[in-house]
């Protein structure tokens, strides 16, 4: 076997293996604006309850 087969799967594994880092990246980026998403639709909540009890 060459050097340039052994240098194909040495890029080749590294391909992968950065392309799982990035999806594992972004799977986390979108659990962020997943989880902020939530935090500001319990603000607005609570925000429309303290609205309601102003109100009665």
């Amino acid at each position: 076997m060459g050097f340039y087969f052994y240098l194909t799967i040495i890029i080749g594994v590294s391909l992968i293996y950065y392309g799982y880092v990035k999806k594992k990246d972004n799977e986390l980026k979108m659990k962020e604006i997943e989880l902020e998403e939530k935090k500001l639709e319990l603000e607005i909540k609570k925000l429309d309850q303290d609205k309601t009890n102003r109100i009665l």
